[in-house]
């Protein structure tokens, strides 16, 4: 019969449990997004109930309730699998763990009441909680590692767990004193390991997943702080920053920079509304992106301006990737169906050293205005002379294309 100070002890390790699974809670509810944290505290919140009721409970009577406190370990099982499989964005096959769960409770009442077999019941459990882990560890291996540490040591320790988990049985059985002979009692071997085992790995994955979830907010932070909200490209400070690691890069030279606007864009907003037009500056965006190699940049400057820097590219180069850019949203016919073809103007220099980048970003933007006073529509390249006019002065007031300026 358990004493007092027995309860305590062995209720130590659920009391921890709960402990975790409320910090988890309070994690999730400040990132209610990363939706594997509110998995992983229910696997504590379940895994705590079994445990307690195993910790209490006389052997005589946990035989009657051997499905139930079996089931409650078995959920916590697969909601730790559901939140590994949310981590990693694999599948979870919740079908499969049905099955498991079913087949593993049915070998339990087997051993309990059919066959009345200790060390069977331990070993069908702990095969079936280990297989229960494991269901999506294939999906993830398939995907290939991670370079990350942090995700390598998560996933390390989860297999650690699976693999400790359905070898419990068998370690105790080859290294305890009365190995499995008296595995049913609260203060066996077996129980005491058991106990250990699942606190030490839960205090383990609360560290790791914590600093993931802490890693991944500000990794989000620093994307939301980079990133153009509207057209998810760079914006103009993050690639004022990116722009000078490039620049340092002796590697990656000549280089070019490329200023471009769109033409004519308030006319879009204009006639075709501003949702329109935010779907225009989507689409520039995207055929940048399609048209430039993974160590160029693009960003939005503001309003209808985007800049992009080339590497590994002289002007003539660049005039090409402009030509490109502009051929593809000419031909564009889904944003504005019914209207005048996209063009954008652009202005281009070249950069041969870090110190370069403020001044060619003035050259550039002047060539780009430059491009758009001579007519729209064309691209503009340092080193070239170009007639210095205003295209929109040389039209007549009463001709129809000055009604669109």
């Amino acid at each position: 019969m358990h004493t007092s100070n027995d309860h305590i002890f062995v209720l130590m390790p659920s009391l921890s449990l709960l402990f975790l699974a409320g910090l988890l809670g309070v994690c999730w509810a400040t990132q209610p997004k990363q939706r594997f944290l509110l998995w992983l505290c229910a696997a504590f919140l379940l895994t705590a109930m079994s445990i307690s009721i195993r910790s209490v409970l006389k052997f005589e009577v946990l035989n009657h309730y051997v499905v139930l406190v079996n089931a409650l370990f078995l959920a916590g099982a697969w909601c730790f699998s559901k939140s590994f499989s949310e981590r990693r964005r694999v599948p979870t096959y919740p079908l499969a763990a049905l099955v498991l769960c079913a087949a593993t409770l049915a070998s339990l009442y087997y051993f309990v009441n059919v066959a009345q077999n200790q060390v069977g019941r331990l070993h069908a459990f702990g095969i079936g909680v280990a297989l229960m882990l494991l269901l999506p560890v294939p999906a993830v291996l398939k995907r290939g590692l991670t370079n990350d540490w942090l995700d390598r040591t998560l996933l390390w320790s989860y297999l650690s767990y699976a693999v400790f988990t359905m070898l419990r049985p068998t370690l105790v059985a080859a290294f305890a004193h009365n190995g499995l002979g008296d595995a049913m009692d609260a203060n066996s071997t077996y129980w005491l390991t058991t106990l250990m085992s699942i606190l030490l790995f839960a205090l383990l994955f609360t560290v790791l997943v914590c600093a993931v979830t802490i890693r991944d907010t500000v990794r989000q932070l620093r994307t939301e702080r980079d990133l153009d909200a509207l057209t998810q490209i760079l914006n103009r400070r993050a690639f004022r920053e990116a722009a000078q690691h490039r620049l340092s890069d002796q590697r990656l030279y000549p280089m070019a920079l490329l200023a471009s606007d769109i033409d004519h864009f308030k006319r879009i907003n204009d006639n075709w509304g501003h949702d329109k037009g935010d779907e225009v500056l989507q689409l520039v965006a995207r055929a940048m992106q399609h048209n430039v190699r993974s160590n160029d940049l693009v960003a939005r400057f503001g309003g209808e301006e985007f800049m992009v820097l080339l590497t590994k590219i002289d002007l003539q180069g660049a005039e090409q990737v402009a030509t490109r850019i502009g051929l593809e949203l000419r031909n564009d016919q889904e944003v504005l169906p019914n209207g005048p073809a996209l063009t954008l103007s652009f202005g281009i220099t070249s950069i041969s050293n870090a110190e370069q980048l403020e001044g060619a970003l003035r050259q550039a933007d002047q060539l780009l205005y430059s491009a758009k006073n001579a007519g729209r529509d064309r691209v503009h390249v340092e080193g070239r002379t170009y007639p210095d006019i205003s295209f929109e002065h040389t039209i007549p007031a009463d001709h129809p294309m000055a009604l669109l300026m």
